[in-house]
């Protein structure tokens, strides 16, 4: 679906211009689960009103450091001396 080798791909997908409500086309709701079926963060944002402008950067770094994160081992509750 993403490419070669690739099951996920870092993404946030960001609400623009929630300060005009009156002319929304896509409610909260419908944002949020388009986010969840993709898999990737969600947030509303404002330029005008620098509302979450610098969050969604700072979820866009975070979807990265997911993506490179290696998998933890688990670990288990054992250990022999």
């Amino acid at each position: 679906m993403w490419g070669q080798g690739t099951e996920w791909v870092a993404m946030t997908l960001v609400g623009n211009k929630s300060d005009l409500h009156m002319q929304r086309k896509i409610t909260k709701e419908e944002g949020q689960a388009l986010a969840a079926e993709w898999g990737c963060a969600w947030i509303e944002a404002s330029a005008r009103h620098n509302e979450n402008v610098a969050r969604a950067f700072e979820l866009c770094i975070e979807q990265i450091e997911k993506a490179n994160k290696p998998p933890q081992e688990e670990k288990s509750g054992c250990v022999i001396l």
